[in-house]
């Protein structure tokens, strides 16, 4: 799965899943532009990357800002006059049912996990047109699925895949692929945090929770951000050239969100 020197821009690179994809895009070949709000996060990941033997550089880009965005991908590309690969990693949680739910929360939401990833489209794709490409969306299985107490981040992950599949017609025919990951439950470090945090205020174990998780899937495991990576790397490579428009769960199998 070479890519060969092909650009490859990835939002929220700086942790997390968005820092697995950006490292297996780069060790693969391609040149890693790093879109991130912590431009401390950003510097680590580009140091290990470039450490590593690959191309990687960062800028500093707040994904739900139109100028910000059309500033990044003009900086992008007064290096490199194409774009080959676009990860939409960049995304925030949030933990809330319709009640509870307060209006900033549902513009905060909205403004990073929805417009955000519209934005980043709509100021790479000229640049993708020539040549083909392809754009790859972080969803998540709550794409597909209701979850109780995440009202507004499943209404996000919903939107996402409507974005999707409308711009993989669109595009289509600049032979550009546009496709979603859904990844499961992933013991990333905001899971981690988060799992910590109940358990601190007297709730399940961390490591009940986790075990909860594993068993709850067909496999018995939970996935790894490395498995999201490599499907990341998959996507962005030739061995994917007839995939569009689609939802790829990365879940181990979920049997059920609980």
């Amino acid at each position: 799965m070479k890519l060969n020197s092909k650009l490859a821009i990835v939002t929220g690179g700086g942790s997390g899943i968005g820092k697995s994809i950006a490292k297996h895009l780069a060790s693969d070949g391609a040149n890693v532009v790093i879109f991130e709000i912590n431009s401390d996060n950003a510097k680590e990941t580009v140091e290990e990357i470039i450490s590593s033997g690959g191309s990687a550089r960062a800028i500093q880009c707040d994904i739900s800002n139109n100028d910000a965005v059309k500033v990044a991908v003009s900086e992008t590309t007064r290096k490199d006059s194409r774009i080959d690969i676009l990860v939409n990693n960049a995304g925030i949680a949030h933990i809330g049912n319709v009640e509870t739910t307060k209006p900033d929360d549902l513009d905060r939401i909205y403004n990073v996990n929805v417009k955000g990833v519209a934005l980043t489209i709509k100021h790479s794709v000229e640049l993708m047109k020539s040549s083909g490409g392809s754009i790859i969306v972080m969803g998540s299985i709550n794409s597909l699925l209701g979850h109780s107490g995440q009202s507004l981040y499943t209404a996000s992950k919903h939107a996402l895949l409507g974005i999707v599949k409308c711009a993989a017609i669109d595009l289509g025919k600049y032979n550009i692929r546009v496709n979603v990951i859904g990844p499961g439950p992933i013991a990333t470090e905001a899971l981690l945090k988060r799992l910590k945090s109940r358990e601190d205020n007297k709730g399940m174990s961390v490591k009940s929770a986790l075990e909860g998780f594993a068993n709850n899937t067909a496999l018995g495991r939970m996935p790894t951000e490395d498995d999201v990576a490599n499907t990341a790397l998959y996507l962005s490579s030739n061995l994917s050239s007839s995939i569009t428009g689609q939802i790829i769960p990365v879940s181990s199998g979920l049997i059920r969100l609980e």
